[in-house]
């Protein structure tokens, strides 16, 4: 009779990694806990807040979107100079109160549109959003992506989704008979700006007959140490003299999402080289407890390692770092490589390998090829 050899899974983070053992889904049994936590999400109870769980899972997204993205040189007309690019940081607003936008319509209507016009017209695949209350009970929306979006046409695209959707004309109606005195005492207190600031957003909104408000920001991230780090707490943060946003709090493109996850299964003396790296003094090492309800005994169920962004090339390499690469290289694609060489290879039983290496070329080829460390 064989022995049964116990299987493990590594399930690998951007800034972290689990080893637990393999589980048979045979049989289990749902803990009271599970159905509890199944119940709200079926009924989406957040009470405004990002949950400790759904601030992880936000933190991964941000954090695989930050080890996927290419750095790009990109030319800005105006300045005349080249600059390097990798992520930006977008935030998306509304220009005026008494609108009557709900936090459902915000989201679904008019982010929506936004990310579909993302997609057609910038080839957008991968992004992170967030949305919150502004001091003035206003619903935003912060939004992270690796595509280049000129400021200029981030601004006519969203204004243009504001005014298939009446806010624009709001807006214009509220300030077209305003004097700059007038205009001056309503955003003196509010805006936290000069005088001469206000000054030159009156004239520009005069010139445009209030139809072209400042509703869009996107702020500077390229001198950011750690980018993921500094993008995962931004978009986590809560504030809690705020009031609270109904409904879902944040979302992200399916790739960075944690239903596709870099599980290894390791089963086999030779799979443990995955583990290796892992047992570097540079990395921080905890085992994971679980205290039995009934004998209050403590067992060790899995461990956890603790490493960052920047290690992955250096301290992190080896076979760990092959299947890191190929996972961040499918979410920057957004193509299952080694699934489309099976079909190929299924309908053309044995296709030329140039044309298969040049059209469909296998992950382990590519791995080096993207930028690491980060």
């Amino acid at each position: 009779m064989f022995e049964k050899i116990p299987v493990y899974e590594l399930h690998v983070k951007p800034t972290y990694a689990v080893c637990l053992p393999q589980r048979s889904t045979e049989n289990r049994v749902k803990s009271i806990k599970q159905i509890q936590n199944e119940k709200n999400l079926e009924q989406n109870d957040n009470a405004g807040v990002i949950s400790a769980k759904a601030s992880k899972r936000l933190t991964n997204a941000v954090n695989w979107l930050v080890a996927s993205a290419k750095s790009k040189s990109v030319f800005d007309k105006k300045t005349g100079k080249t600059f390097n690019f990798k992520i930006n940081f977008i935030t998306l607003t509304l220009p005026t109160l008494g609108h009557n936008v709900s936090d459902h319509h915000f989201k679904a209507v008019m982010l929506h549109a936004f990310i579909n016009n993302c997609r057609y017209k910038y080839g957008m695949q991968n992004f992170v959003w967030k949305v919150e209350a502004q001091a003035n009970g206003n619903i935003h929306a912060h939004f992270t992506t690796d595509v280049y979006i000129p400021w200029q046409s981030l601004r006519r695209m969203w204004n243009k989704i504001l005014t298939k959707n009446g806010i624009i004309d709001i807006y214009h109606r509220k300030h077209k008979d305003l004097s700059f005195d007038q205009y001056y005492r309503l955003y003196a207190t509010t805006s936290g700006k000069s005088a001469d600031a206000l000054r030159k957003a009156y004239d520009y909104g005069v010139s445009t007959n209030w139809q072209d408000p400042n509703t869009t920001d996107v702020h500077a991230v390229h001198k950011v140490k750690d980018v993921g780090a500094y993008l995962a707490k931004y978009m986590s943060k809560s504030d809690a003299d705020r009031r609270k946003i109904s409904g879902r709090l944040w979302s992200c493109s399916y790739n960075l999402s944690d239903s596709n996850k870099l599980v290894i299964e390791m089963s086999h003396p030779d799979d443990f080289e995955y583990m290796q790296p892992l047992m570097n003094d540079a990395v921080k090492y905890k085992e994971i407890q679980h205290v039995s309800a009934l004998t209050r005994r403590v067992f060790t169920v899995g461990e956890i390692f603790f490493y960052k962004l920047k290690d992955w090339g250096t301290i992190l390499n080896g076979k760990l770092l092959e299947a890191f690469n190929k996972h961040r290289w499918e979410i920057r694609t957004g193509v299952d490589v080694q699934a489309l060489r099976a079909v190929i290879k299924a309908i053309v039983p044995d296709p030329p390998h140039l044309i298969l290496d040049t059209f469909f070329p296998d992950p382990q080829d590519l791995n080096y090829q993207l930028e690491c460390p980060f």
